[in-house]
């Protein structure tokens, strides 16, 4: 590749840079394809004013393009596109430098950017996706105590993070050797694996396509969105790309799974997540249909025409992992966040503005809009001060429509954010979103709705459950002073210790403090505290080291391990035995800690025929619902 050039413009650092990222590709793809990038982005900065060149140009956004389109496919490795990368970056590089001598002398290079060579052929094609589509493989590759000495667990996780989706099922350990099998699925070809990773005994297990693609899509969007290493312009660059594709893949306007004859559909352009496999359902001209998305997840919501009943739930389209724009504000209760699309607006008010109607003060921003002025809510944030404003101090209003029911809210601060909704397993009454920011910071959406108005909740589908080979044996560890045995199939992440948000909220008259732990775009509600395995809070315990989420038949739990060990079979103590619920009389009454500290004296086991009455225990349901 051509190394030189005469100083007009800078070409020294793109051309080495180049020079690495493509080397970089052969070993790391990812890594290597994102370098490209941001080195190729910069070189269209200092070569747009100084080169006149219109071939020139025309090639070096196909070569971006290429490699955006790369990068969107879960940048896999080919020997020919590598060819044609190198190729066509030396030819980019060597009319360049020509350029900066004069039009004619760059001219006489034109032949290298002819579409007739065989690497452009290649670069547009991959740019203007004419490509076969790439197939999605589920690999796995065996681990034994030999290979195992050579690199480590860790090490080829991190490795095999940056080329796909990954996991590690553990078999076995032998005098602190480790025997198991990576679990990959990727777009990289067999043949490169096995270059990559000669030590690993690699065989394909299936073959994937479009389902795969979703997966990768809905993994790969939050982390990119929370990257924060990134140049600004690379990362901004390929979000856009990555809504756009997803857009069209896997979305599509709410109106469309409805007749044309149907009036009464709110929102028909907003788009939703597309379902292939969605039930035709009768449609009533006397019911109102609307977007819903909440815990992450997005249904077609029904009401009577006229409104003053309930919603429901008719259909659900599925998970909504794009980022969005909201409106966050200071309330005295907190702050909260509310999709910009659900927004009416901000409103100056006087008290002539207010008129009082069914026990309750309302607010017309527009004409046929009624909004009710909430002075209390249902959720409020963690400081204890939190007062209703008085009505004469109210100036200004935020109004906010849920369903078809609008509020006007009395706030001090309003600013836009910017965030992605996270995950609940099952969707809950106290809250309808957490979102999370580009820091990973939780940001709560609240209903506004009375307890009585709020929609029926139901379990989201599960997802068809993994062909991958179940874990083996028990992680067991010390929890608040107890020793948990944890079927390793119930693993669902084990973490270094994270500690969790609290989120103080009324449960009927009473305020009730919570814990919410996120994770990967997720969040999770039931968390073990102290307090829920001793009414001594002020007990002495070992430092919580890890972060344990468990995960069976859709309920979520954390817990907190002090340390964290893996065993093939139970421990042969004679305290360690199957954990049982207590009958419902017990689990009403306000002693139930030291109930569960008296009929679970020992170690606590937990596997797949306990877990459910495991969770009910120490998370009634009446709880959270």
């Amino acid at each position: 590749m051509a190394r030189s050039d005469s100083g007009l413009i800078d070409l020294s650092l793109p051309i080495s840079n180049i020079e690495m990222a493509l080397h970089d590709y052969a070993y790391h793809p990812c890594r290597g394809l994102e370098q490209l990038q941001s080195t190729i982005l910069s070189l269209q900065k200092i070569s747009q004013s100084s080169i006149t060149h219109g071939l020139y140009h025309q090639r070096l956004n196909s070569f971006t393009a290429a490699v955006d389109e790369l990068l969107l496919s879960g940048s896999p490795y080919f020997t020919h596109y590598h060819s044609a990368l190198l190729s066509a970056a030396d030819a980019l590089l060597q009319v360049a430098m020509a350029g900066q001598f004069s039009v004619d002398r760059s001219r006489q290079l034109d032949g290298l950017l002819s579409g007739e060579r065989s690497c452009w052929a290649l670069v547009t094609s991959i740019a203007n996706e004419k490509g076969s589509p790439l197939e999605y493989r589920n690999y796995e590759a065996r681990l034994d105590s030999v290979q195992s000495n050579a690199m480590s667990v860790d090490d080829y996780l991190e490795v095999f993070a940056s080329v796909g989706r990954v996991s590690f099922q553990l078999d076995s350990i032998q005098s602190s050797c480790v025997n198991g099998r990576f679990l990959l699925i990727s777009v990289q070809s067999l043949s490169w694996l096995k270059r990559r990773f000669p030590l690993l005994q690699w065989q394909v297990l299936s073959v994937n396509d479009k389902e795969p693609l979703r997966d990768l899509c809905e993994l790969s969007f939050l982390p990119l969105f929370q990257n924060i290493t990134m140049p600004r312009e690379s990362r901004y660059r390929l979000l856009d790309l990555f809504e756009d594709r997803f857009k069209a893949l896997f979305y599509q306007p709410f109106g469309s799974f409805f007749s044309s004859s149907l009036s009464h559909v709110h929102q028909t352009d907003r788009l939703v997540p597309s379902m292939d496999n969605i039930t035709t359902f009768e449609q009533d001209t006397g019911l109102v249909y609307f977007p819903v998305c909440h815990g992450g997840y997005v249904y077609i919501g029904a009401q009577a025409l006229g409104g003053g009943a309930e919603t429901s739930y008719i259909k659900y389209l599925g998970c909504d992992y794009l980022s969005y724009f909201l409106y966050e504000i200071e309330t005295s209760f907190g702050r909260f966040v509310f999709d910009q699309k659900e927004c009416l607006g901000r409103y100056n008010v006087e008290l002539s503005d207010v008129f009082l109607e069914e026990e309750a003060f309302w607010f017309e921003p527009e004409q046929g809009v009624r909004a009710k002025i909430l002075l209390s809510m249902p959720l409020v944030a963690p400081q204890y001060a939190a007062f209703c404003p008085l009505l004469e101090a109210i100036s200004q209003v935020f109004v906010v429509k849920q369903g078809m029911f609008y509020f006007a809210l009395p706030y001090t601060f309003f600013r836009e954010v910017e965030a992605a909704c996270s995950m609940m397993t099952v969707p809950r009454s106290w809250v309808k979103n957490i979102w999370l920011s580009q820091t990973d910071v939780p940001l709560l959406e609240p209903w506004l709705l009375s307890g009585n108005m709020l929609p029926h909740l139901s379990r989201c589908p599960e997802k068809n459950k993994s062909t991958y080979p179940s874990k083996n044996g028990y992680y067991f560890g010390r929890v608040y002073g107890r020793m948990f045995w944890i079927e390793a199939d119930l693993l669902l992440a084990l973490l270094p210790y994270k500690e969790s948000s609290l989120v103080v909220h009324f449960e009927g008259d009473e305020l009730r403090l919570m814990p919410l732990f996120t994770h990967h775009g997720r969040s999770f509600d039931k968390v073990m505290t102290r307090e829920s395995l001793s009414e001594d809070s002020n007990t002495s315990v070992d430092k919580v080291a890890f972060s344990v989420i468990l995960e069976w038949m859709s309920e979520s739990v954390v817990l907190p391990f002090a340390s964290c060990e893996w065993s093939i079979t139970l421990g042969a103590s004679h305290c360690v035995r199957e954990f049982s619920s207590p009958s419902d009389e017990l689990m009403s009454g306000e002693g139930i800690k030291s109930q569960l500290a008296a009929m679970q004296e020992g170690d606590f086991v937990v596997d797949k025929k306990n877990y459910l009455s495991f969770v009910a225990a120490f998370w009634p349901p009446s709880s959270l619902a």
